[in-house]
């Protein structure tokens, strides 16, 4: 399974009251359709993903991580396995 068939999972698997079919340009923050449980849901998702945790502090989710695509890019920006020195 891909990376963004398991994001979809994921999202599908937190029960949200979807009015509209899961696009990748859905928003999911902006729109209210996260509440703060599953904002914290995801970031946990996240950092399973990137191999390390995020600084929530610095970190703008609703800028970064809005849409299917956000998630995605922002995964693959900062998979520890991707860069060339393990850091973010």
């Amino acid at each position: 399974m891909n990376l963004r068939d398991q994001l979809v999972e994921f999202i599908e698997e937190l029960n949200l009251e979807l009015v509209c079919a899961l696009e990748e340009n859905t928003s999911l923050i902006q729109s209210g359709l996260f509440d703060s449980l599953a904002l914290l849901n995801l970031a946990e998702w996240i950092e399973q993903k990137i191999g390390c945790p995020l600084d929530l502090t610095a970190l703008n989710l609703v800028d970064e991580c809005d849409t299917i695509d956000d998630i995605l890019a922002f995964i693959e920006k900062h998979r520890i396995d991707n860069n060339e020195n393990g850091k973010r």
